[in-house]
């Protein structure tokens, strides 16, 4: 049942001062608050098969983005008034415990950093344990998503680095940059219609071994054809390729990711949005989409 925009908004408040006590329901979020209501999509994509859960994971060990609180709101929201699916908002990595984890249809690692699942102690055998609940979450059947410095997390987890797609080097660009639909006709890219678009965020380079171009589903990358000469030297990853979305699977489960989502814009742009929530949908399992790997350049 789709609840209120007020409702929401006291839900959302509810589940980031009970479920994270280290998130800060932050003042510049508020500031946004009508432009999110106006960017959200009226529907999803599709019907869900049954009632969606999703786990919205924002914790940080490394570079803390302002937009989280945004994106916490605007995620949260967008679930709400398209029926779609209902989140909670949390920065408890008890939340990954097994028992907690499993009432949950998905994850979404919304701008985490570093060693995220880490306890304050610093207890390895706990850390680990809960790194291997996620893997037999996904692996079993549920989605993951992630935004942005999702891939700037645990870099040195193999295992991650694979569900996830791929593990972040640098950030070369942040300008207005050209993006090329690599599927027009996927249903995450319904959105575009087919149009190649420019955006202005602070996009990502990946390290040489992960987001490889035969690994997954590519769905937006950087449009090398319409950048100069000096923005392309900036890029020195060796296959020359800067992937921005894609979609694949990981056992049983699913993966959408989007670096999209360093500015606090992002999260109030309508066309991300409707991206976001079809990867969203997809990564739930709801929204049928191609996952088969495909080297964009074949």
């Amino acid at each position: 049942m789709r609840r209120t925009l007020v409702a929401t908004l006291t839900a959302l408040v509810g589940a980031v001062l009970l479920t994270g006590p280290t998130v800060v329901f932050a003042q510049n979020a508020d500031k946004f608050l009508d432009k999110i209501i106006a960017a959200l999509p009226d529907k999803a994509p599709v019907q869900p098969k049954q009632p969606r859960k999703i786990l919205i994971y924002s914790k940080t060990a490394g570079f803390r983005h302002s937009s989280i609180p945004v994106g916490v709101k605007a995620i949260t929201m967008m679930g709400d008034k398209t029926g779609a699916y209902t989140a909670v908002a949390s920065e408890d990595e008890s939340m990954f415990e097994p028992e907690r984890l499993k009432a949950f249809d998905a994850v979404l690692m919304l701008n985490t950093t570093g060693e995220c699942l880490r306890p304050k102690d610093g207890n390895k055998e706990r850390e680990e344990m809960l790194k291997q609940s996620l893997v037999d979450f996904v692996k079993g059947g549920k989605g993951l998503i992630g935004t942005h410095s999702a891939t700037d997390t645990y870099r040195n987890w193999k295992e991650y680095n694979v569900m996830m797609g791929g593990a972040f080097v640098s950030h070369p660009w942040h300008k207005k940059v050209p993006i090329k639909v690599l599927e027009p006709k996927h249903p995450v890219n319904a959105v575009f219609e087919g149009k190649d678009f420019e955006i202005t965020d602070e996009i990502y380079m990946f390290r040489d071994d992960t987001a490889l171009a035969n690994a997954r589903r590519y769905l937006l990358a950087l449009d090398k054809e319409r950048m100069t000469a000096a923005d392309l030297k900036l890029g020195t990853r060796k296959d020359g390729f800067f992937p921005v979305a894609w979609v694949a699977t990981y056992g049983k489960g699913r993966n959408f990711y989007c670096s999209l989502g360093h500015r606090e814009e992002i999260y109030f742009n309508p066309m991300i949005l409707r991206h976001y929530l079809a990867g969203i949908q997809f990564a739930l399992g709801d929204l049928e989409a191609d996952a088969t790997p495909l080297d964009p350049a074949k």
